[in-house]
């Protein structure tokens, strides 16, 4: 029986911990904290491969609209092709957690990874997943630790108490000048939501009274603040997953959206995908298996927020515009997974015409 470890009980550590134990694999999770502490994520599960269905654990609701505000408001339904929930990410993880002790993974909490540990581990273990974020330990081990910093986007976020009832099915985002980025509203209940800012590109901006600002823009100042936090969104794929008998997974291999900064989907399908080629002998394949499942999502996401950080917020206005009165849904034109070229056709072409004189 192959011996496996995994660093890092997040999304992809846990969905790895399972799908190996389900496999007749004996594994070993290794996580610093607690299982579902010090969680830093706005909370909203995008399947937008439509690849693993709904949370089995922590869903609070299913996401019905998505409200986008650049110039003017527009809200589009989420349908078949979009499902995004709203889940209490501690709860799901301490589920996922007893279903991985249910099925024999030996789940070790409160233990430092060091890089004596870590190469302990290589050496005690037959294969080796790090989930164990963003900078993962495998970077600190192979010297790469500095590409996360260079190449990741960067978040700050409240969690709120106070009257959430208006948002309640629907999340909000919104598009704002001067920085390239974004903020969100994401309710967990009609009482609590997740309230942040995320900035895709470096700025000396000081994103704090950037998100006090918000809060004071959406009347929400007077809200209790009952969580803190903050960090970085790896947003840009390592070219490079495997290293020895290690495999990088979730935000340690860069997964995390580069249009959105969701990254739970992608984490969860990386974790399996890892099992799944150490299983088959195929971890020579892990990284271009990956690539044939994630890439076209991945970098048509980059490519329409490149080509929407390149023109203004007026311009942007005006695709969003055409996209919402042509009855489509965001998930018609694949904004959230990838498939975006109709929506770049349409919006964009049009948006660049020249205006017909009445």
């Amino acid at each position: 029986m192959q011996k496996i470890a995994i660093i890092g009980g997040g999304p992809a550590g846990l969905t790895a911990a399972i799908e190996g134990a389900k496999s007749g694999l004996s594994v070993t999770l290794y996580e610093k904290l607690e299982i579902g502490e010090n969680i830093r994520c706005a909370e909203g599960f995008f399947d937008t491969l439509n690849m693993l269905g709904k949370p089995r654990y922590g869903v609070r609701f299913k996401v019905e609209e998505i409200e986008l505000k650049i110039k003017s408001k527009y809200v589009f339904p989420c349908d078949d092709k979009i499902n995004i929930w709203m889940i209490d990410r501690r709860e799901w993880q301490k589920g996922l957690a007893e279903e991985a002790r249910s099925l024999g993974v030996n789940i070790i909490e409160n233990i430092t990874i060091t890089k004596e540990f870590f190469i302990e581990l290589v050496w005690e273990y037959d294969w080796i997943i790090d989930s164990s974020g963003a900078i993962s330990i495998t970077s600190q081990v192979y010297g790469f630790h500095k590409y996360y910093k260079d190449t990741s986007a960067v978040t700050v976020q409240y969690t709120l108490a106070g009257d959430f009832s208006e948002y309640y099915g629907r999340i909000k985002l919104v598009l704002e000048d001067p920085y390239t980025g974004y903020y969100w509203i994401f309710p967990k209940s009609k009482n609590e939501a997740n309230v942040g800012l995320g900035v895709f590109k470096s700025t000396k901006l000081n994103l704090w009274a950037k998100l006090d600002r918000v809060l004071e823009k959406e009347g929400l100042s007077s809200y209790k603040i009952t969580k803190k936090m903050g960090g970085l969104c790896p947003t840009v794929k390592l070219d490079r997953l495997v290293y020895d008998n290690v495999l990088l997974a979730g935000d340690a291999a860069g997964l995390v959206s580069p249009l959105h900064g969701g990254g739970i989907d992608t984490a969860c399908i990386s974790g399996k995908m890892a099992i799944q080629n150490i299983l088959h002998n195929r971890v020579d394949c892990y990284e271009r298996d990956l690539s044939n499942i994630l890439d076209r999502k991945l970098e048509g996401e980059r490519e329409l927020f490149e080509r929407l950080v390149s023109l203004n917020s007026g311009v942007i206005d005006y695709i969003i515009k055409i996209v919402h009165r042509s009855g489509r849904t965001l998930g018609d034109y694949g904004v959230l997974n990838g498939r975006i070229h109709k929506f770049l056709q349409l919006g964009i072409i049009q948006a660049l015409l020249p205006t017909k004189k009445k």
